[in-house]
């Protein structure tokens, strides 16, 4: 009663005691030497399992937060050089801000939903789809992007319609191109009802400071955004004549410019200072310069470049206006049909106000 028993441990660690002297006195039992090389054998096999496999655990989640910092740093500049460009293009535009459609492996889709304002009412706008990947590129989605181009049954010519909303897409003119032919939509307001809310595209007869246009623009038609001078060569906007392979020339008449290819900025609204417009343009421009790995920059570069020419810095009176969006009512709208500044205009969305 008094005894204890043997303590198992005790038992194990006097085997082993025994098998090393056995070894070591060159003594050994059957198979001891055997079983001791197993049993290290093993222990190192083991140990290098449990090895491998914490330092492949440590470097796939390492490779995977570094995936994930790279493809969100990726994300965020691909949003910041989009944004920062379309507010010096997409005129009367507006963005509601970019939706991550889901990543690949090494590239990732943004979303932006988009919408015109006339009159008050946001009229929906074909949305703007771009891919970024791993490595810092930014580019629209593979496709198809061209709009819709349709014969007008009136004057015959080409009017172009966004893909997504069928809207017309307004149209710009070079003051120092000449074309064949001009349109000029204010003429034909009278055939739709006063209150119908319409953008319309005016291209003016020759250059305008920010302020000459401001004030040419009556008080009851909202100007939207202006169309800076950004031309650096306007020679290839012009009609030319172009030889072909067989020998032959081809006649290639100068067009207008659509809406999604030109520059721009958008106009305060007139209880802010209107001025406030040009500035801003000039900050983005400035900003863009200043992000020399931004996928815009080479565009930056030259409007800058353009703008500020032998001034000594780029600031607002280098800014010429070529053109702008107003919207209004049919109504408002016609108050511009006189104007003497205004050579052309083209129609873009519209909307009906009693919706």
């Amino acid at each position: 009663m008094g005894g204890s028993k043997p303590n198992m441990t005790d038992y194990k660690e006097r085997e082993k005691e025994k098998e090393l002297i056995e070894l070591f006195q060159g003594n050994p039992t059957s198979n001891s030497f055997e079983r001791i090389i197993r049993k290290a054998k093993r222990r190192t096999i083991l140990r290098n399992i449990v090895i491998s496999l914490f330092v492949m655990f440590f470097l796939f989640i390492t490779l995977g937060f570094s995936w994930l910092s790279i493809m969100r740093w990726s994300q965020e500049n691909a949003m910041r050089d989009t944004e920062l460009f379309s507010r010096i293009t997409q005129p009367n535009v507006e963005e509601l801000g970019a939706q991550n459609m889901g990543n690949g492996l090494f590239e990732g889709i943004l979303y932006f939903n988009r919408y015109k304002e006339v009159g008050g009412i946001p009229v929906h706008w074909s949305d703007q789809v771009i891919t970024y990947n791993l490595f810092g590129g930014v580019s629209r989605l593979t496709g198809d992007h061209s709009p819709i181009q349709l014969k007008d049954e009136n004057d015959g010519q080409t009017r172009y319609y966004d893909r997504e909303t069928k809207q017309r897409m307004m149209e710009f003119y070079h003051p120092d191109v000449t074309y064949t032919y001009i349109r000029n939509d204010l003429m034909k307001l009278n055939e739709f009802p006063d209150e119908l809310l319409v953008e319309i595209a005016l291209s003016f007869n020759q250059k305008y400071s920010p302020e000459e246009v401001r004030e040419f623009i009556p008080d009851d038609v909202t100007l939207k955004w202006y169309w800076a001078d950004t031309y650096t060569n306007i020679e290839m906007f012009k009609e030319t004549d172009l030889e072909t392979v067989e020998g032959t020339t081809v006649n290639i008449p100068a067009s207008p410019e659509l809406a999604s290819n030109v520059y721009g900025f958008e106009g305060m609204p007139s209880d802010s200072n209107p001025s406030i417009s040009e500035e801003r343009f000039i900050n983005d421009i400035e900003t863009g310069l200043s992000i020399k790995e931004g996928e815009y920059f080479g565009e930056f570069e030259r409007i800058y470049s353009y703008l500020k020419g032998e001034s000594s810095t780029l600031s607002t009176d280098n800014v010429m206006i070529l053109g702008a969006v107003v919207t209004g009512t049919a109504a408002e709208l016609k108050k511009l049909e006189d104007l003497q500044m205004i050579r052309t205009s083209v129609f873009g969305v519209m909307a009906d106000s009693n919706k």
